[in-house]
């Protein structure tokens, strides 16, 4: 094939960041798409759900979209799939068996029709200019793959979230055979997860955290309780494990933790008796001692499962002698929704334990920097790109690779909407497209903002403050007495002076614009501009002014 004029263009929609996977590859003719993940907020997100790619790159390229492949079975990479698949064309979506099984329980419940096909680790997909070869790795959730995507360009690796762990739970050992394989008919660049470069040696084996389990469990006088994403299948299994030999019922609870359990047994990938599950209903029937209950909230989510029981809002009951584990770390932004849930637990009178205070509850299905020192040198890529991790991780990367001999023109450094153009055996960064946040809030999909969130945040830190003035329409008039109500700012009681100055801010406002008012907007501008001015200097406070006229 002549390659001389191709290019190949390489852009991720859900930015240069740990999660909201979405990588573009698009050829002259045609487009695939890598994964389509969510994204969770941090704190200063109020009421946001999730957080979703923007696929406003793809809005006049609709026509060339063939396919979208999906790495694994963690929500950053398909979590996406019900949000955005209504705006795309209907297009095959391809994954491995259990990651497909995942997403579908998604989509089922969205009662959304989705063209999944599942594939094999041993026949390529060709659509298009591409042909897509699934590779098996090792994850914190099995039938996780990389691809080896064979283009116009050259061939790309494309390694997502992996790691080398030779004795897993409930599958294989990466195929590093293949790998090696890949690595030596050529590849040109190299995409390659980053996230735990920070750390030295190798990632240990998922087997570690079920040594743990066995050990807290045998202390556990109540339920055992234990906590980590729903799609954690290696990690359900080894709680599992460990309740079987020691007779205890298994419990799911939250729904997308008995989803993804259902969805797993029923197709291999998680091993129990059926007469070992308990609902959630009957859980009540069995002696405490005689439960291992596996429920979601690891990332401290306050409609979670456990953070109703915590609360006491849920049918299962924490109390004494029960032990409640978080077999997850947090991920960046949901630390203190993490603290405040073992805060509450521990109110409860449980025993909590946690990464702090106790070593191999969690294991990272990402690889240390030795691990992905062995992943370069059996694909030996000519140009690598780290992904999935935050900036002092792509920095640490950078100078990993440097001293394996990559000069600083074959590692491409990513940052926010860059466009990595491949072409003549080079690849460089040709140019930058805009890639925002696109936040989801109930049925609501990109209608929130920064002006919405910085309007929550104010109210949620300063209260608001609400200026209610009458207008008659039918002179332009403003007529009648002004009232002031206050929420979350000041106890109106108690506050009569300070209330009493604010309205005489608003009085001295109207008479400067005379009787009549004509630009209802600018007053309403005016009026906020003053009265913030005027409760910051008397209180040190920036409630959230709100004019309200009122025709009569």
């Amino acid at each position: 094939m002549d390659t001389t004029n191709s290019k190949l263009k390489i852009l991720a929609l859900g930015g240069a960041e740990v999660n909201r996977n979405m990588h573009v590859y698009e050829t002259e003719k045609d487009i695939i798409i890598v994964d389509c993940g969510i994204g969770f907020p941090d704190e200063n997100m109020p009421g946001i759900d999730v957080i979703i790619p923007d696929i406003s790159y793809l809005k006049d390229k609709k026509q060339k979209i063939r396919a979208i492949f999906l790495t694994h079975g963690h929500q950053d990479h398909w979590g996406s799939l019900v949000y955005l698949l209504p705006s795309l064309p209907k297009v095959p979506v391809y994954g491995t068996k259990l990651t497909i099984g995942l997403a579908s329980t998604k989509s089922d419940q969205e009662r959304m029709k989705i063209d999944y096909r599942e594939v094999d680790y041993k026949t390529p997909i060709t659509v298009g200019d591409f042909t897509v070869d699934y590779i098996h790795v090792n994850h914190s959730v099995p039938d996780s793959a990389n691809l080896v995507i064979h283009t116009p360009v050259g061939v790309i690796y494309h390694g997502s979230d992996f790691k080398f762990d030779w004795t897993p739970v409930d599958e294989a050992p990466a195929d590093v055979q293949k790998i090696a394989r890949a690595g030596s008919e050529g590849v040109l660049l190299m995409l390659e997860d980053c996230l735990r470069v920070e750390k030295s040696g190798y990632t240990p084996s998922e087997q570690k955290v079920q040594e743990t389990f066995d050990q807290q469990i045998q202390k556990c006088k109540g339920k055992f309780i234990v906590t980590t994403t729903a799609s954690s299948i290696s990690r359900i299994q080894q709680a599992v494990n460990v309740a079987i030999k020691y007779g205890r019922k298994v419990v799911f609870a939250g729904r997308s933790m008995e989803q993804n359990a259902e969805a797993a047994i029923r197709l291999g990938f998680l091993k129990l008796p059926i007469d070992q599950i308990v609902s959630v209903d009957n859980a009540r029937s069995h002696a405490s001692q005689d439960l291992l209950i596996l429920v979601t909230g690891a990332f401290g989510q306050g409609n979670s499962a456990l953070a109703r029981m915590a609360n006491g809002d849920h049918k299962i009951k924490i109390t004494e002698g029960d032990f409640v584990t978080f077999s997850q770390d947090p991920i960046p932004g949901t630390e203190t929704s993490v603290d405040n849930l073992i805060n509450s637990l521990i109110k409860t009178g449980a025993e909590v334990f946690y990464s702090s205070i106790l070593d191999d509850l969690h294991v990272s299905g990402h690889e240390s920097a030795d691990g992905l020192k062995l992943m370069l040198n059996l694909v030996r890529p000519k140009y690598v790109l780290p992904i999935g991790g935050d900036l002092r991780q792509i920095k640490q990367y950078q100078k990993m690779v440097k001293t394996m001999g990559y000069k600083d023109e074959q590692i491409i450094v990513p940052y926010e909407g860059q466009i990595v153009e491949v072409t003549n055996g080079k690849v460089v960064v040709s140019g930058k497209t805009e890639v925002k946040n696109i936040m989801v809030d109930g049925l609501g999909i990109g209608d929130v903002g920064t002006i919405v969130l910085r309007d929550r945040i104010t109210m949620a830190e300063d209260g608001i403050v609400m200026v209610l003035l009458p207008y008659e329409k039918a002179t332009g008039e403003m007529v009648g007495d002004i009232d002031i109500v206050s929420r979350g700012f000041v106890y109106m009681k108690e506050s009569d002076e300070l209330i009493g100055e604010a309205k005489e801010v608003v009085r001295k406002i109207l008479a400067d614009r005379g009787k009549e008012i004509h630009n209802m907007g600018y007053l309403k501008r005016v009026l906020a501009e003053e009265l913030e001015r005027f409760f910051f200097t008397s209180t040190r406070r920036r409630p959230l002014i709100l004019p309200v006229v009122m025709e009569i």
